[in-house]
C-alpha cells in the first residue's frame, strides 16, 4: 500500500468514525413508565378558623405578538387562550380532591376576595411537555411560592381506556398541590387565622374604605396586618357579610361556567394533545432519519470517490461511481424528509386552528344579566364588583367608595398582589 493510499484509507476511517458518533446520538432509548406523584390528602380535619379559601386566577396565556414567533414556539393562540382557563380548573379539582382547603374557586384574572391566590403563566405547552411559572400569595401579601414547574407527558394518558383518562401532566398539578400544602403547614396556627381575618377586611375595605380602611395597616414591603377588629354585632359588618355572600354567589356561577368549559374541553383537548404528541414524535423521528441518511450518504460519497481513485479496473470504477450516486441519493432523501417535517408542522397548525370551534366558551346568566365569558370575563367581573358597591350603598344609604382610599385598600393584580 502506498503512502497516499494509506492516508486516504485513514481519512475514510475518520469519516466513518464521525458517522458512527453522530448516529450513536440518534439512538432512541425505550422510555420507562413515568413515576406518578400523588397529591397528599388530609387525614385529619382542618380547624374551621384555619381553613383557607383558594382563588386560582385564569393563567397568563403568554402568546407571542408576532405570527413568526408563534409558529417558531408552536403557540396556537386559540388553544393557548383555552388552556389558560382549562389548566386552573384541573388545579382546582386537584386541590379540592385533597380535602386540605376551604372553597377552591377559579377566578378571572382580576379576581379578589380569597385567602390565597394562585397565578400561573404558560411557558410551554405541547403534547410532549408542559412548563408553568406559578406564584402563590396570601391575602396578607406573603409569598408562599414562586416556582417553575415542568414535566414530560405521561403517554399512558393518551392510550384508549374505558374510564376517563388522567391528565398527561398530572404530576405537575400534584406536585404544586403538595408544595402549597408544605407552605401552609410552615405557617403557625395564628398566621393562618390572621390570613382569613385580613382577607375579610380587605374585601370590606375594597367596597367601603371609609368604614373599614382603618382596620388594616400596610407596611413598606406591602404586607397587611390587622390593627383592630370590628366589634361583635357591628351592623355595617353584618351588611358587608351579606354583600359578600352575593359575591360568592357570582363567583360560584363563574365556577360552574369554568367547570362546564373544562368538561366540554377535556375530550377534544386530550385528542389534540395526543395528536400533537404523535406529530412531534414523528417530526423528531424524521429528523433522526434525515440525519442518518445525510451522514451515511456523505460516507458513501467519500468512500466511493476514494475507492475510485485507487481502482485501476473498470469494474472498480463503476462500483465507486455507483457508491457516489447512491450516497448523493441518500443525502437528497434526507433533505426530502426535512420537507416532510414541515408538513408535520403545518398539520399541527391545522389542528390548532380547528380546536377553538370545538371548545367555544358558553354564555351564562347571572342575576338576569347575560355574560359571555370569552376574553371579557375580567371586564364582566369588574362590572359585577361595581354593582356590588352600588348594592352596599343602596342597603346602607352611605357612599360605597371615597376618593383615592379605595385604590390603597383594594387588592390589585400586577404590581400589588394579590
Amino acid at each position: 500500500m502506498t503512502a497516499v493510499g494509506a492516508r486516504r484509507r485513514a481519512a475514510t476511517a475518520a469519516v466513518l468514525a464521525v458517522a458512527v458518533s453522530l448516529l450513536g446520538g440518534c439512538v432512541v432509548q425505550d422510555e420507562r413508565p413515568m413515576e406518578r406523584i400523588a397529591a397528599t390528602k388530609a387525614t385529619v380535619e382542618v380547624p374551621e378558623a384555619e381553613l383557607l379559601d383558594v382563588g386560582i386566577r385564569v393563567f397568563d396565556p403568554n402568546i407571542p405578538e408576532s405570527t413568526e414567533e408563534q409558529e417558531k414556539k408552536r403557540v396556537f393562540p386559540d388553544v393557548r387562550k383555552a388552556e389558560s382557563r382549562y389548566m386552573p380548573v384541573v388545579l382546582r379539582d386537584t386541590l379540592e380532591g385533597t380535602g386540605q382547603w376551604g372553597q377552591v374557586r377559579v377566578l378571572p384574572a382580576n379576581g379578589t376576595g380569597m385567602d390565597l391566590f394562585v397565578d400561573g403563566k404558560i411557558l410551554e405547552s405541547t403534547g410532549r411537555e408542559l412548563r408553568l411559572a406559578i406564584t402563590a400569595v396570601d391575602a396578607t401579601g406573603r409569598v408562599w411560592l414562586q416556582k417553575e414547574y415542568a414535566s414530560a407527558a405521561d403517554t399512558r394518558a393518551y392510550k384508549d381506556v374505558v374510564a376517563k383518562p388522567k391528565d398527561p401532566f398530572e404530576n405537575i398539578y400534584n406536585t404544586l398541590s403538595n408544595d402549597l400544602l408544605a407552605a401552609r403547614d410552615a405557617l403557625t396556627s395564628a398566621q393562618r387565622v390572621q390570613i382569613r381575618e385580613v382577607s375579610d377586611l380587605r374585601f370590606a375595605a375594597e367596597l367601603a374604605p371609609y368604614a373599614f380602611k382603618d382596620y388594616l395597616a400596610k407596611d413598606r414591603k406591602g404586607l397587611y396586618t390587622v390593627t383592630r377588629l370590628p366589634a361583635d354585632g357591628d351592623p355595617m359588618l353584618a351588611r358587608m357579610e351579606h354583600v359578600r355572600e352575593r359575591d360568592y354567589s357570582l363567583v360560584d356561577t363563574l365556577n360552574e361556567y369554568y367547570a362546564n368549559f373544562g368538561d366540554n374541553m377535556a375530550e377534544p383537548y386530550t385528542n389534540w394533545r395526543k395528536y400533537t404528541h404523535e406529530a412531534l414524535e414523528t417530526e423528531a423521528d424524521l429528523k433522526r432519519q434525515a440525519l442518518t441518511r445525510k451522514v451515511l450518504g456523505a460516507v458513501a460519497v467519500v468512500g466511493g470517490v476514494m475507492a475510485g481513485s485507487e481502482s485501476n479496473s473498470s469494474a472498480g470504477s463503476a462500483a465507486s461511481t455507483a457508491a457516489v450516486i447512491g450516497g448523493i441519493y441518500a443525502i437528497k432523501s434526507g433533505f426530502d424528509m426535512t420537507s416532510e417535517i414541515k408538513i408535520q408542522g403545518d398539520s399541527l397548525k391545522q389542528l390548532g386552528d380547528s380546536f377553538q370551534s370545538e371548545v367555544a366558551p358558553m354564555v351564562v346568566d347571572v342575576e338576569g344579566r347575560t355574560l359571555q365569558l370569552k376574553g371579557s370575563a375580567e371586564e364582566q367581573y369588574a362590572e359585577w364588583r361595581r354593582l356590588l358597591k352600588e348594592l352596599y350603598e343602596n342597603e346602607t344609604g352611605l357612599p360605597a367608595t371615597t376618593s383615592s382610599s379605595a385604590a390603597d385598600a383594594s387588592p390589585a393584580r400586577g404590581g400589588d398582589k394579590p
